[in-house]
C-alpha cells in the first residue's frame, strides 16, 4: 500500500506537468523523493520523518510547522546536489558531530546552484549548513543552534561556505556554534540582518572579495566580525557588544570599508595591557588602504589596537569614547587619522574650539612616546606610576617630543559624528 499521495498536477517554474505530493508522518521519505520528477512539490505535514535524505533533482519541499527530519546521528541529515531546489519550514535534528567529515544539518554539494533554504530550524553539534563549489544559494530566516556543552572550537559553524559565488544570507539566527557565518574563497556575498550569539566569531571572512554585510548583530562572542586576508569588503551598520577579543578585526585586509558600525563593551576580564590581550573594539593588523568612517568604538578595554602597521588607511568621522586605552599603537610610522580636515571624536580630547567650527584647534595624539616605550618593554609597567615617569610624560606632552611618530588627529571633532551621514549611497 502506498504511504504517500499524489494530489495533483500542474505546470510551474518552467517544468512540464510538475506534480504536488504529500507525505505521511513517520514514512521513509527517500523512496518518495526518488519517485518525484524535477520541479515537483512535496508537502510534509507535522510529524517526525527519518533521515538522512538526498535530493538529486530539483524539488520544492514545503514543511508544515512541526515537521521534523530526524537523522541517524552520523553524517549529514539532508544532502542536496540539485540546482534550484527549495526547502522551507523544516526542523532538522540528530545529524553527526564530525566536523572533519563535514557532518551538517544541510550539506549543499557542488552543482546545487540557486538553492533556497528558508525558515529552517537546525539543532546539532556539526555544521548547521555547509556549502562548497556552487553559485547563488539563498539562506534566509533560519535558526541554527549548536551544542553549547562542546568546546567552541569543537563545534561546527552555523553556515560555512567554500568556493561559493554570490550567496545571499539574511535574517538568520546562529547560537552556540563555532563561527556564525564562515566564508572562505567566497566572492560577492551579501549578508544582512543576522543575529550571532554565544560563539567564536559572528561573521568570518577568509580569502574573500567584493562582499557586503549590513545590519548584523553579534552579542556575547569572542569576536564580532573578522576580515582576514580579504579585499573589497564593505561592513556597514553592523553592531557587536560584549565581545572578549575584538569587535572588528582587519587582518591583512585591503581596499575595504567600515562604515557606521558600532563595537562596544569589548572586554577581556583575564587580559593584561602588558600582554596585549585586552579586548579591542577595532583591531588593525597589517591592514592597509581601507576606509574606516563613521564608526563608534566605545566602552572597551582598548578602542583601537594597531599592530604591524596601518599605512594608507583613511580614518575619520569616528567616535572613540570611554575606552580604558583609546588607542594602542606600536610602531615607528607617523599616521594621520583625519581626511580633508575632518578628524574623529575623542572623549579624552582636552582641547578647545575657538572659532566654533566643531573642530578642535589643537591636534590630538592619543599616545605619547612613553606609551609606546612601555608597550615595547612590558616589564617597565611597574614604573608607570613613579614620579619620574609622570614627569617624563608631562614633558613629552608639553614639548611635543617625537612628533613624527605615532598617530595624530590634526582635526579632532568636538562632538560625535552624525551617524546619518553614513547612508545608502555608500553601498
Amino acid at each position: 500500500m502506498m504511504r504517500w499521495a499524489l494530489i495533483g498536477c500542474l505546470c510551474c517554474c518552467g517544468w512540464c506537468q510538475a506534480a504536488n505530493w504529500q507525505a505521511q508522518p513517520g514514512q521513509a521519505l527517500q523512496p518518495l523523493l526518488d519517485s518525484t520528477a524535477a520541479g515537483d512539490t512535496l508537502v510534509l505535514p507535522a510529524g517526525r520523518y527519518p533521515g538522512p535524505l538526498t535530493i538529486s533533482h530539483p524539488l520544492i519541499i514545503h514543511a508544515v510547522p512541526g515537521a521534523t527530519l530526524f537523522a541517524d546521528g552520523s553524517g549529514s541529515a539532508l544532502l542536496i546536489s540539485a540546482a534550484d531546489t527549495q526547502v522551507s519550514g523544516l526542523t532538522i535534528r540528530n545529524w553527526g558531530s564530525d566536523v572533519f567529515s563535514l557532518d551538517a544539518g544541510v550539506q549543499l554539494l557542488p552543482g546545487a546552484d540557486r538553492v533556497r533554504l528558508s525558515r529552517l530550524t537546525l539543532q546539532g553539534p556539526g555544521y548547521g549548513i555547509y556549502a562548497e563549489k556552487l553559485i547563488a544559494p539563498v539562506i534566509e530566516n533560519c535558526r541554527i543552534l549548536g551544542e553549547h556543552r562542546l568546546y567552541v572550537l569543537d563545534r561546527g559553524d552555523g553556515i560555512a561556505m567554500r568556493y561559493v559565488e554570490a550567496p545571499q544570507l539574511h535574517h538568520n539566527h546562529m547560537q552556540d556554534v563555532r563561527d556564525g557565518i564562515y566564508l572562505e574563497d567566497v566572492s560577492h556575498s551579501r549578508v544582512s540582518h543576522n543575529l550571532f550569539q554565544g560563539l567564536q566569531y559572528g561573521l568570518h571572512y577568509m580569502y574573500t572579495h567584493d562582499d557586503l554585510a549590513w545590519q548584523n548583530r553579534a552579542e556575547a562572542v569572542s569576536g564580532g566580525y573578522a576580515l582576514m586576508s580579504s579585499r573589497a569588503i564593505t561592513l556597514k551598520d553592523n553592531q557587536v557588544s560584549e565581545a572578549v577579543d575584538f569587535g572588528i578585526l582587519l587582518n591583512v585586509t585591503r581596499d575595504s570599508q567600515l562604515l557606521g558600525n558600532r563595537a562596544v563593551q569589548v572586554r577581556n576580564s583575564r587580559g593584561k595591557a602588558e600582554d596585549g590581550n585586552l579586548g579591542k573594539a577595532l583591531f588593525i593588523y597589517d591592514a592597509h588602504d581601507n576606509v574606516i568612517r563613521g564608526n563608534d568604538f566605545a566602552n572597551s578595554d582598548i578602542g583601537i589596537s594597531v599592530a604591524l602597521g596601518a599605512e594608507g588607511n583613511h580614518f575619520y568621522g569616528n567616535s572613540i569614547s570611554n575606552n580604558q586605552i583609546q588607542v594602542r599603537y606600536i610602531g615607528t610610522q607617523a599616521l594621520e587619522w583625519s581626511h580633508e580636515q575632518r578628524g574623529n571624536y575623542w572623549s579624552s580630547y582636552q582641547g578647545w574650539d575657538l572659532n566654533g567650527d566643531g573642530v578642535g584647534e589643537q591636534p590630538y595624539q592619543p599616545n605619547d612616546a612613553l606609551d609606546r616605550l612601555l608597550w615595547l618593554y612590558p616589564s617597565a609597567q611597574q614604573l608607570l606610576e613613579s614620579p619620574i615617569v609622570q614627569l617624563l610624560r608631562w614633558l613629552s606632552s608639553a614639548l611635543a617630543l617625537q612628533p613624527n611618530v605615532g598617530i595624530t588627529d590634526s582635526y579632532p571633532l568636538m562632538q560625535p559624528a552624525p551617524w546619518q551621514e553614513i547612508n545608502d549611497a555608500d553601498h
